[in-house]
């Protein structure tokens, strides 16, 4: 089931983000949890030789082969043709629809289409044209649903339901992946070799049946030997499909049961909901299929096709799910060291791909260009000096406090010269600090080279045989023994950025600091430094002048404390890249990590608990923030980041004041008698200001206010000293 989204603790090497306007989840006892729990309670065993998946398709082709006799009242007749040639699984061949339904159901679904239809102009032109037939109706009103076979109308519906071959083939998963056949092995509106469809797979003479682990059955055959029967091999556009799955829907808005027995129809009745702009009918049907375990690895194998269904109904729990594997798998090509194809049509760990409409493909690559920002600055900050600084390492932190204190005993302690008179004890002390100095560089230089070693280890570690083993299992479900490429060697070809897209990098990484063996073990890497370190301090304390009432062991290095708090440290990272909340049970997606943040989650619409609200804007550069409202007249803001040239959009001239000059063309106020409101980081030179935060990478250049122009310029400007500013220029400006 979809699980809630939690806040997660913002992290030091995660920056932290606002949290999006999530969409209100429903209550654990929701409708929708009802809906599926009933489908389960329904839905036959694997194993119950009682079920017969034929049962399902009789009761649904009555309904429509006798739509006519039991829908036969209703303000409002639909019509829907269907071409001859064309036969059920009756072998009785399709024949014109003529059905009624009540008008005031179509105007429910709040379709702009059925509006249209049912408008009087609407109604004026199909009712002269089947006047004109010679075939006149009672009902008050007429609708002729029957699709165009011809024009552009047909060549997106054609677009539009043009089943992928994901969605073709998913009537296997029931052998292969244990789905119930009463989910997926419903057989096409056109079936002329009814009596051939199997339920099961068919295997090539190569195949040769495996004892599996016990298990670890799943996925029992290999893509490789199945082989597509005709009567399975279904055309990815089919006129019946396209017209039965109208009728379908049309009963479904009247209230009748809805039937969804295959990938095929769920994918074709999506696309016809969204032609008749009428998707919220199916939505709580579709999301049912969809969620129910294990069918729910649809959306793990044909992640786009289950994104572009969801999307097309508002499902948000899906489409969120799939926009995490869609994400990470278009940042794993964004982060590898050489450029992949941009039409490669599988990804790196093998599943095929599928085109995706432009504007769904433009979400996917910004939020994957974002994800990559992402892993990139959590990359430079695992190998940044500042790495304990940023994970709050209290131990480090008190280290470099010592360090200061060494420092300044050393700068208040004469220096040893020949031509100075220094006595025996500023020898002694000098020795002792120059001691201390030495076996702290060597501590702290070891402190970052364990850093770097554990990195870099984390990086080298494979996953172990368990994970490896899990892994190839997962991927078999998609990846044919043809092209199987083991995921240890995938693995191995790796970035170093794109380890970080992996839980068993952040295993290895937040497991050293507890290690016992090893070089990674931190004992054996930093204990001697340590122990010197330590060994010093108690012979040089008295010379440190520390704060009245401290003692030496109060300056001393603690191992296992910083092992503790380096561990605790990297165990939230762990939590962040490694455990999400999901939206949805993903079985065959534990390869590689799903965690998003809000950062890339913002490009979803707001229903999906994203930020694009239709205006575009959320994929545009954003501006820095105007905390203080406009300086004066015109467009100015004062952001606290960067200071303007120009700050009137009411007085400009054409001139162009003196360089040395900071004085503005609005009422002679100066750009430089603004002070910001933040803390400056930086002066222009470069030199870093006291107070700054570490994090912050905003900038100021501080100079002095002049309130004369450059004398020596005879093109300078003239203007008024006061502050007053005119009635009429005030009347052009709204308050801020």
């Amino acid at each position: 089931m979809a699980q809630e989204v939690s806040d997660r603790p913002d992290s030091p090497l995660l920056p932290s983000v606002s949290s999006p306007t999530v969409p209100a989840q429903p209550p654990r006892e929701s409708l929708l949890d009802a809906a599926i729990n009933q489908l389960l309670k329904e839905q036959p065993s694997v194993g119950d030789s009682s079920y017969n998946s034929a049962n399902r398709e009789q009761q649904d082709m009555s309904l429509l082969r006798n739509v006519q006799s039991k829908c036969d009242s209703g303000d409002t007749l639909i019509i829907v043709n269907f071409p001859t040639g064309y036969v059920n699984c009756k072998w009785e061949e399709w024949s014109p629809k003529r059905f009624c339904v009540d008008s005031e159901k179509l105007l429910g679904t709040g379709s702009k289409v059925f509006a249209k239809l049912l408008s009087p102009e609407g109604q004026a032109r199909i009712k002269k044209r089947i006047e004109y037939a010679g075939q006149p109706s009672p009902q008050k009103f007429v609708i002729d649903l029957t699709p165009s076979v011809e024009g552009e109308e047909l060549a997106a519906q054609l677009i539009e339901l043009s089943l992928p071959p994901g969605v073709r083939d998913w009537w296997m998963s029931m052998e292969r992946l244990g789905v119930s056949r009463y989910l997926v092995s419903g057989h096409d509106d056109h079936c002329p070799r009814h009596n051939e469809v199997p339920i099961t797979c068919k295997t090539n003479d190569n195949y040769i049946e495996y004892d599996p682990v016990r298990g670890e059955d799943l996925p029992r055959l290999d893509l490789a030997d199945v082989l597509t029967p005709q009567s399975r091999a279904i055309d990815d556009y089919c006129p019946i499909r396209h017209r039965a799955n109208i009728v379908r829907l049309m009963l479904a808005i009247q209230g009748y049961d809805l039937v969804l027995n295959s990938a095929s129809r769920v994918y074709t009745l999506t696309g016809i909901a969204n032609i008749l702009d009428c998707t919220g009918i199916i939505g709580d049907s579709v999301c049912t299929w969809l969620m129910a375990e294990p069918n729910s690895e649809f959306i793990d194998i044909n992640t786009e096709s289950a994104l572009k269904i969801a999307w097309t109904l508002e499902l948000a729990n899906v489409t969120r799910a799939a926009f995490r594997i869609l994400v990470v798998e278009k940042a794993f090509d964004t982060l590898a060291t050489g450029p992949r194809a941009p039409e490669a049509q599988h990804t790196i760990f093998g599943r095929p791909r599928i085109d995706l409409p432009d504007d769904l493909q433009t979400v996917i690559e910004y939020a994957a260009q974002k994800l990559a920002d992402r892993v990139q600055q959590t990359l430079a900050n695992l190998r940044s000096d500042r790495f304990y600084s940023l994970l709050e390492i209290k131990e480090y932190q008190k280290l470099v406090k010592t360090g200061d204190l060494i420092s300044s005993a050393l700068s208040s302690t004469p220096v040893l010269s020949t031509f100075m008179i220094v006595s025996d004890a500023d020898i002694l002390r000098r020795e002792h600090l120059n001691h201390l100095s030495t076996v702290f560089t060597t501590l702290f230089t070891r402190l970052h080279k364990y850093k770097e070693l554990i990195v870099q280890e984390a990086m080298a570690s494979p996953p172990n045989n368990d994970q490896q083993r899990h892994f190839d299992r997962d991927r078999r479900c998609y990846v044919p023994s043809t092209n199987w490429d083991p995921t240890i060697h995938i693995y191995s070809k790796f970035s170093d950025a794109q380890h970080l897209l992996t839980s068993f990098f952040w295993d290895a990484l937040a497991s050293y600091p507890r290690s016992y063996s090893g070089m990674v073990c931190p004992e054996n890497f930093l204990g001697w430094c340590v122990n010197d370190f330590n060994s010093q301090i108690d012979k040089a304390f008295q010379y440190l002048r520390p704060e009245t009432g401290v003692d030496p062991e109060a300056l001393r290095f603690d191992l296992p404390t910083f092992c503790n708090e380096l561990h605790q440290a990297m165990d939230e990272q762990w939590m962040i890249w490694t455990k999400p909340d999901l939206e949805a049970p993903f079985s065959r997606t534990k390869h590689f990590i799903l965690a998003l943040s809000d950062d890339e989650f913002k490009y979803l619409p707001l229903w999906a608990g994203g930020l694009d609200d239709g205006t575009g804007g959320v994929f545009e550069p954003a501006l820095p923030d105007a905390d203080l409202g406009p300086i004066g007249p015109g467009p100015a803001y004062r952001t606290g980041d960067t200071i303007g040239t120009d700050a009137s959009s009411i007085c400009q001239s054409d001139k162009t004041p003196s360089q040395g000059s900071t004085a503005t063309l609005t009422a002679g106020r100066s750009i430089a008698a603004i002070h910001s409101n933040t803390v400056p980081s930086t002066v222009h030179d470069g030199v870093s200001v006291e107070g700054s935060h570490p994090m912050s990478s905003s900038s100021v250049v501080m100079v002095d206010a002049t309130d004369e122009m450059d004398t020596d310029n005879d093109d300078a400007y003239e203007f008024d000293d006061s502050d007053e500013i005119s009635d009429e220029a005030w009347s052009q400006v709204e308050e801020p």
